[in-house]
C-alpha cells in the first residue's frame, strides 16, 4: 500500500511540475508576443485599420483563457510525438471548423489533448485500486485495477471527440436558428442600398454569435483577395450545412442570372423560417417518446414507494403481530 501510495504521489508532483513549466513557458511567450506586437505598431500608422491578435483572446471568458492556458503548451508537446497528417488528422480538422476551432486548437493539438486525457484516465485508474482495496476481495483486486485503468485511458482516449462533436452540434444549432434573423436584416440592409459585402458586414457587427464570426471570417478573406463566390463557399464547407449551402446557391444565382438579390434572400428567408418551425414540430412531437425513460426509471418507482410503501408496513406489521 505505501509503494501503491508513494507512485501516485511522485504521479501528482510530476502532473504539478509540467504544469508549472508549461505555465513559465506560456508566460515567456506571450511575453514576446507583446514586445513584437509592439514593434509592429511602433512601424504601423495609427490611422490604418488594423486586424490585433489580443481581441480574438480577450473575447474568450476568463476561465476558456486559464484553461488554454494550461492545457495548450503541454498539449502541443505531446502533439509531436503523434503522426503529423493522415485520414484522421484530416476528419479532426473538419470536426475542430465546424465547432469553430475551441480553445484555438488545431488538428494536431487536438489529438495531443487525446493523447493528454488518455494518460490523466491512466493515472487515475492507478489512483483508483487503493479504493477498490476496501471493499473486493484482495485477490480480485489486481484484475479489477487493470480494468479500471483501461476504462479510464478508453474513456479519456474518447471523451474529448464526444466534447468536440457537442460542441459542434451545439455551434451548428445556434447557426440555423441565427440564420432567418440574419437574413432579414441582410435583405433591409441591400433593400436601403447598401452592397452586399457591406449588408454582410453591417449585420454580422451587429449580431452576436457563431453565424457572426464565420460571415466575420468571410468577409476578412474577401478584403484579403480571396473571391466572395469562393469565401462562401469555404463557409459552406465548413460548415456542412444545408441552409448555409442554400444561402450560398441562392447568392451565386442571383449574381449570375442578374436577378434582385434581396428577392432570393427574403424568399430565403421565409423558407428557412418555415424549414425551423417544422423542425421544433417535430422536437415536440418526440417529447413523449423522450419521456418514457425518465418516467419508468425516476418517476413511477417513487410513485410506487409513495402509495404503496404505508400498505406494505402495514402489511409487515400485520404478519409480524400475528
Amino acid at each position: 500500500m505505501s509503494l501503491e501510495l508513494l507512485l501516485v504521489s511522485g504521479l501528482w508532483l510530476l502532473a504539478l511540475v509540467l504544469t508549472v513549466v508549461s505555465l513559465f513557458l506560456e508566460m515567456r511567450a506571450r511575453q514576446l508576443q507583446e514586445r513584437v506586437a509592439r514593434m509592429v505598431r511602433a512601424h504601423i500608422d495609427e490611422s490604418e485599420p488594423v486586424d490585433v491578435v489580443e481581441d480574438e483572446e480577450l473575447r474568450r471568458s476568463l476561465v476558456m483563457r486559464l484553461v488554454r492556458a494550461l492545457l495548450l503548451p503541454t498539449v502541443q508537446r505531446l502533439s509531436r510525438l503523434l503522426p503529423q497528417s493522415g485520414a484522421t488528422l484530416q476528419v479532426t480538422e473538419e470536426l475542430l471548423a465546424m465547432a469553430g476551432h475551441p480553445l484555438g486548437l488545431s488538428a494536431t493539438d487536438f489529438m495531443g489533448l487525446r493523447l493528454l486525457c488518455t494518460i490523466t484516465g491512466a493515472l487515475l485508474g492507478v489512483v483508483f485500486p487503493p479504493s477498490l482495496a476496501l471493499v473486493v476481495p484482495e485477490a480480485t483486486a489486481p484484475q479489477l485495477a487493470l480494468i479500471a485503468i483501461g476504462m479510464f485511458a478508453i474513456a479519456g482516449f474518447l471523451g474529448p471527440v464526444f466534447w468536440l462533436r457537442r460542441v459542434a452540434g451545439q455551434r451548428r444549432y445556434r447557426i440555423r436558428r441565427q440564420l432567418p434573423d440574419m437574413l432579414d436584416l441582410i435583405t433591409l440592409s441591400v433593400e436601403a442600398g447598401l452592397a452586399f459585402d457591406g449588408a454582410v458586414y453591417e449585420a454580422a457587427r451587429r449580431f452576436k454569435g457563431p453565424l457572426s464570426d464565420e460571415l466575420m471570417q468571410v468577409m476578412r478573406e474577401v478584403s484579403l483577395g480571396k473571391p466572395r463566390a469562393q469565401a462562401l463557399r469555404d463557409m459552406a464547407e465548413r460548415l456542412k450545412l444545408e441552409d448555409i449551402s442554400l444561402l450560398v446557391s441562392a447568392v451565386h444565382q442571383a449574381e449570375t442570372l442578374g436577378s434582385p438579390l434581396a428577392n432570393a434572400l427574403k424568399a430565403l428567408a421565409v423558407e428557412l423560417r418555415k424549414k425551423r418551425l417544422r423542425m421544433i414540430r417535430e422536437q415536440i412531437a418526440k417529447l413523449p417518446v423522450k419521456l418514457i425513460f425518465p418516467l419508468v426509471l425516476f418517476i413511477f418507482p417513487t410513485l410506487f414507494i409513495v402509495i404503496l410503501g404505508p400498505a406494505v408496513v402495514q402489511l409487515l406489521r400485520t404478519g409480524l403481530g400475528g
